[in-house]
């Protein structure tokens, strides 16, 4: 069999089966922490330094739209490698909100998501409330915990959050 066969069975498998080794790679994590005055903190864990375009989420579907809104987005597209940290409202650096970024109202489910803009790669995103941020101290960065057929949250420190190879 030829290269150029087999691609084109690998591709169709791909679309037809919807393989998770077929889609973008996750070579990211979000997470969210707050600083000494309660300001909510974006803390990303990117050691590729390949996430360059976050986006803010609103869960609760609304009565005329079945689907999630985006509330706001960030782009960067020099992000760096590493773990790298800025204000939720105010961004810092190249991570500036193109928008203003909403109050998040306490009776509302948000997620926070990451991705590369070609759709390369992805980071593992973060389903939270207002009130679990709020519960954090500052040292504290929640984060999604993927365990198998269920994801929920767990508050981790910064050192548990960071890979060993990601400086």
């Amino acid at each position: 069999m030829t290269w150029g066969k087999l691609a084109g069975i690998s591709a169709i498998a791909c679309t037809a089966f919807g393989l998770v080794a077929c889609s973008p790679t996750e070579s990211g994590v979000i997470g969210l922490s707050v600083d000494e005055s309660g300001r909510t903190i974006v803390v990303l864990q990117d050691c590729g330094g390949d996430i360059d375009q976050l986006k803010l989420w609103d869960r609760m579907q609304t009565s005329t739209s079945k689907d999630d809104v985006v509330l706001t987005e960030w782009y960067n597209t020099r992000s760096p490698k590493g773990i790298v940290q800025f204000p939720l409202v105010e961004g810092a650096g190249r991570w500036k909100s193109e928008q203003r970024v909403p109050d998040l109202d306490a009776g509302r489910s948000y997620s926070l998501t990451g991705r590369n803009k070609n759709g390369s790669s992805n980071a593992a995103g973060l389903d939270f409330t207002p009130e679990l941020v709020k519960s954090l101290q500052p040292g504290q960065i929640l984060k999604t915990k993927i365990l198998p057929k269920v994801n929920s949250t767990e508050v981790v420190t910064l050192d548990e959050f960071t890979p060993r190879n990601c400086d």
